[in-house]
């Protein structure tokens, strides 16, 4: 089954609490019974990785090929960040059929219109050590 999928975005760049909106576009051999659009967040790098569906819109459909018109409201967090250890991401997903066809693409959701940089923080020394551990 040949499958082309594209989602249609005027910007990737927004700030929180902005609305995504677009198209979404798909071309397939077969109707795919259902087209599902996915608005989410995930971390990358050590430890354990967190995600989230913010939300989702379905469509319900026996055409091969069509587009819908889409719109999302985002949350005012999280923040697209890249850090050191970790880095959290946010896309939309497009999913067709049983979802083994999918489409991604990236977003950024920052108040700065790039990721958040976490940078390391220096040791200015001086200071005495600190433990949680026995401090009860």
């Amino acid at each position: 089954m040949e499958t082309n999928l594209y989602i249609d975005l005027m910007n990737t760049v927004y700030l929180p609490g902005d609305p995504v909106e677009g198209k979404i576009l798909w071309a397939l051999d077969e109707p795919p019974g259902e087209v599902l659009l996915s608005l989410g967040w995930w971390t990358e790098g050590r430890g354990s990785r967190d995600a989230k569906i913010e939300a989702e819109q379905e469509w319900k459909t026996m055409e091969a090929a069509g587009e819908r018109d889409f719109r999302f409201k985002l949350p005012d967090t999280p923040y697209s960040f890249n850090g050191q250890l970790i880095s959290l991401k946010w896309a939309l997903e497009l999913t067709v059929g049983n979802g083994d066809e999918k489409q991604v693409t990236e977003i950024i959701v920052s108040p700065h219109g790039v990721p958040v940089e976490l940078n390391k923080v220096k040791d200015e020394g001086g200071g005495k050590p600190f433990s949680f551990i026995g401090n009860r």
